[in-house]
C-alpha cells in the first residue's frame, strides 16, 4: 500500500476506535448529554495533524528542567494523578445509566428494553491512553504496536454483539432520546427522555463536575502536541525514520494507521508491522522521544491544576456522590 500523508491522516482521524479514554464515557464524567447511540469511541476526533503549522496558543511555553530518558513502559507520574477519576467508576456510572434508563423504559411500557438495548458507551471508551506512549524495540521487532483487548474480548466482537441486540423501534428512541413528551399509550416522556431521567438519577442535584479532569488532561495532551520542543522531537523522529527507509512525519500518526490500528490483540502482526515498529521504537529512543513528550505534557498538567486547584478539589467529591449512586442502582438491580 502506497503511503500518503494526508489520506493517511484523514484515515486515522476516522479511525477512532483504535485508542479511547475520551469517548462517550466523558459524557458520565462531565454530566453531558450523552449519545444514546452505539457508535465507535470518538477519542481520535480530537487529534489534529501535528505535521502542520503551529497551533495558536494564548499562553507562553512553559519552562521544564532537565528532561529525563524514559527507557521502559512503567507509568511517568503526572501532577493530575491525584484527582483523576478512576476508569472503573466512570464505567459504574455509564453501566448504572444505562440500567436506569432501561427501569425507565419499561415503565412506559417499552417491556422488550433492556440495558444493553442501546448502550451510551463504547467498549474502547475504557482503554486509557496517550499519544506518546514507550515503545520497546524489542517487543516491537517481534509483535508490532500493543493492541488493547478490552475486558478479555476483542473490541469488534463487543461491537457486533452490540448489533444483534434489540432493535429499537422510533417510539421507543423517541422515549429514550426525548424525541416526544408521551407514549403512544398516553404515558408522559421524562424532559429529555429515559437517558436524561437515568442520568439525574446519577448526578441528583449536581449534573456537572466543577472541573472534569480527564477534559484537562485531553488539554494537556494536545498542548504538548503543539509545543514547539515536541515538535522538534518528532522532526528529529521524522529524520530518523527516513534513514530506516520509512518516510513517515509524524509517530502518533504513524502508530494508529489503519494497516495495523485495526489488528486485534489476538491476531499477530505482519512482516511489515513488525519492521515499521521496530524502527520506531528505535527512533523513538534515539531522540528521547516520550521523555519530551511526557515532560512538556507534565508542565502544561501541572500549569492546568494551578489554575483550577479550588474546581479539581470540588470535583472529587461530587464524583464519589455519583460513583455511589452508580453502585447503589446496580445493587438494586442485582448485577
Amino acid at each position: 500500500m502506497p503511503y500518503n500523508p494526508r489520506v493517511l491522516a484523514l484515515s486515522v482521524l476516522a479511525l477512532v476506535g483504535s485508542v479511547s479514554g475520551c469517548g462517550a464515557s466523558v459524557a458520565a464524567v462531565t454530566g453531558a448529554e450523552p449519545q444514546p447511540v452505539t457508535s465507535q469511541s470518538p477519542a481520535l476526533s480530537e487529534l489534529p495533524p501535528t505535521s502542520g503549522p503551529p497551533m495558536a496558543t494564548s499562553t507562553a511555553e512553559p519552562s521544564v528542567g532537565a528532561i529525563p530518558h524514559i527507557r521502559d513502559a512503567r507509568p511517568v507520574p503526572m501532577p493530575l494523578d491525584r484527582y483523576m477519576t478512576a476508569i472503573d467508576d466512570v464505567k459504574r456510572i455509564d453501566k448504572a445509566r444505562d440500567i436506569a434508563a432501561a427501569e425507565c423504559m419499561r415503565r412506559l411500557g417499552f417491556t422488550n428494553w433492556t440495558a444493553d438495548t442501546i448502550r451510551t458507551w463504547d467498549p474502547a471508551d475504557y482503554t486509557e491512553y496517550d499519544y506518546v506512549e514507550y515503545l520497546d524495540p524489542d517487543l516491537a521487532a517481534k509483535s508490532g504496536y500493543p493492541r488493547p483487548a478490552v475486558g478479555g474480548a476483542s473490541v469488534s466482537a463487543l461491537r457486533e454483539d452490540g448489533r444483534r441486540r434489540h432493535e429499537p423501534t422510533k417510539e421507543e428512541r423517541n422515549a429514550f432520546e426525548g424525541g416526544a413528551r408521551q407514549t403512544a399509550a398516553g404515558k408522559a416522556i421524562p424532559a429529555g427522555g429515559c437517558v436524561e431521567d437515568a442520568s439525574s438519577r446519577i448526578h441528583g442535584g449536581e449534573a456537572r463536575l466543577p472541573v472534569d479532569p480527564r477534559s484537562l488532561a485531553v488539554d494537556s495532551r494536545l498542548s504538548a502536541l503543539h509545543d514547539s520542543r515536541v515538535r522538534e522531537a518528532f522532526a528529529a523522529w521524522s529524520a530518523c525514520m527516513a534513514r530506516h527507509g520509512l518516510p513517515y512525519p509524524d509517530p502518533v500518526l504513524l502508530r494508529n494507521d489503519p494497516r495495523w490500528a485495526s489488528r486485534e490483540a489476538s491476531e499477530p502482526a505482519g512482516e511489515e508491522e513488525r519492521k515499521t515498529a521496530f524502527a520506531d521504537a528505535t527512533c523513538q529512543a534515539e531522540v528521547n522521544l516520550v521523555g519530551v513528550y511526557k515532560t512538556i505534557r507534565a508542565a502544561y498538567e501541572q500549569s492546568l491544576v494551578e489554575q483550577n486547584k479550588t474546581k479539581l478539589a470540588e470535583a472529587g467529591p461530587v464524583f464519589e456522590d455519583w460513583v455511589d449512586n452508580a453502585k447503589a442502582l446496580i445493587e438494586s438491580n442485582g448485577s
